[in-house]
């Protein structure tokens, strides 16, 4: 059994080895050349198509312009996500023994709903607003499935996307599902601002004054306008420019060492003794006490700001400020925050389980001890899988324009709202009663 374990152990080094470096990602992406990221990624594809790879793949192909395969790239993450919902026993079995690496990586609640946000711009890239539609669907379903799931569920991520969806819709001409995800919207953001700290959007307030009086709502419409005020009047022959501005990355997950003291006293095969550890961290004891000193990797998260943290958005004399609509560092930090007591208790369960190996072993033979002991250190790796091109919020300019080919300035503020980098984009083309969606990425 013991070398059965220590084979098992040995062989875990192996996995992992490979694939892509994320340096060899973001550098071209950040130089200007996603389709250099774009071939990178393509060329180092695993063997098996995985999560987060699958997620990195289907980013990058969006900013290099190839829509249909980023959208092919994350449905199959949303495919395997979905499926991953129904655990491996092999893959749990032998998570217990070595890694948390080796669990089945299922992506976070808010990288699936985020996955939509950008199927749903490769759709209106591609001119086909009705695929956008179908990703909003498939989106609220999916937030359906998760508040069916958890009574506790922190709606991270679902007041964006039922903004998202509320605009499709309305770009649609589909005023009442428009209305419905701008009023989803506004009760996300509300559950979700305590934690995530986004207010509700001052244009969500104005479209649903503005969808209720379309629609003859008088008393919501009376009780929207009460609450956010009227709403702007639209001019005749303006469209409408709806800027999602993507700053910075999310940041990543790194590992972090804790050391957990064993005592002579203690009674290690005690169901209730994982516990009992936790209580010790950070504990110093006299020597004489210590049995062992079990030492765990566990994965960690702290913030990481862009230089850039807003927007403005200037054509010709009409100028409007990005309004926060996703923050992404703080759903990640929270998110994991709120994991982390788990991720501790398995990691702890796991390390005992090899320590007890180690013991038994060490009874044994010493030589065949300090192997299993030197199979437990090395693959004790702290899982950090994360989708991690993702940015580090979402800013938002919804912007009524004449109709025509504009220019945009856009004005990148630092957290203090001083410009500090600029940038032009021409040929913008917005036409009458249509809304025009545009995303654009700064990683600084």
């Amino acid at each position: 059994m013991i070398k059965t374990l220590v084979f098992l152990l040995v062989i875990s080094l192996m996995i992992g080895c490979g694939g892509y470096k994320f340096q060899e990602v973001i550098e071209p992406l950040e130089s200007g050349q996603p389709e250099s990221a774009y071939a990178y990624l393509q060329k180092h594809a695993p063997k098996t198509p995985d999560i987060p790879y699958q997620f990195e793949l289907g980013l990058v192909a969006h900013y290099a312009n190839h829509f249909a395969e980023s959208n092919a790239a994350l449905d199959i993450a949303g495919d395997i996500a979905e499926d991953r919902y129904t655990k491996s026993v092999s893959k749990e079995l032998g998570s217990l023994v070595t890694s948390d690496k080796l669990r089945p990586y299922s992506g976070t609640q808010y990288e699936r709903l985020l996955s939509h946000y950008y199927r749903a711009l490769n759709y209106v890239y591609q001119g086909q607003l009705d695929g956008a539609l179908v990703e909003c669907r498939r989106a609220t379903n999916l937030i359906n499935y998760f508040k069916g799931e958890d009574e506790t569920y922190d709606f991270f991520g679902t007041g964006f996307l039922a903004y998202l969806s509320g605009m499709l819709f309305e770009a649609a001409g589909e005023w009442n599902d428009a209305l419905i995800s701008y009023k989803q919207a506004a009760e996300y953001y509300k559950n979700a601002s305590e934690k995530t700290r986004v207010e509700t959007p001052k244009d969500l307030g104005n479209a649903l004054v503005r969808l209720t009086r379309r629609l003859g709502f008088t008393d919501e419409f009376k009780r929207y306008q009460q609450q956010y005020g009227k709403s702007p009047p639209r001019p005749e022959n303006t469209g409408e420019l709806v800027l999602f501005y993507e700053s910075g990355y999310v940041p990543a997950k790194s590992e972090d060492s804790l050391t957990f003291p064993i005592l002579k006293k203690d009674d290690v095969e005690d169901e209730k003794f994982v516990p009992t550890l936790i209580g010790r961290q950070g504990m110093v004891f006299e020597d004489v006490e210590l049995e062992y000193l079990l030492r765990v990797a566990i994965p960690t998260i702290n913030s990481y700001r862009p230089r850039f943290s807003g927007i403005e958005v200037a054509v010709g004399g009409v100028k409007a400020g990005g309004a926060l609509v996703e923050d992404v560092e703080t759903i990640a930090i929270e998110t994991f925050n709120a994991q982390r007591p788990i991720i501790l208790l398995r990691t702890l369960g796991r390390a005992l389980g090899k320590y007890l190996i180690y013991r038994k072993a060490n009874k044994e033979n010493e030589a065949l001890g300090l192997l299993v002991n030197l199979a437990g250190v090395v693959t004790e790796q702290a899982d950090t899988r994360s989708w991690r091109t993702l940015p580090n919020q979402i800013f938002m300019v919804r912007l009524p324009l004449p109709a025509g080919t504009h220019t945009l300035k856009l004005s990148f503020l630092d957290a203090n709202g001083r410009v500090r980098g600029s940038q032009s984009v021409p040929d913008i083309k917005i036409n009458a009663n249509r809304i025009t969606f545009l995303n654009h990425r700064t990683y600084e």
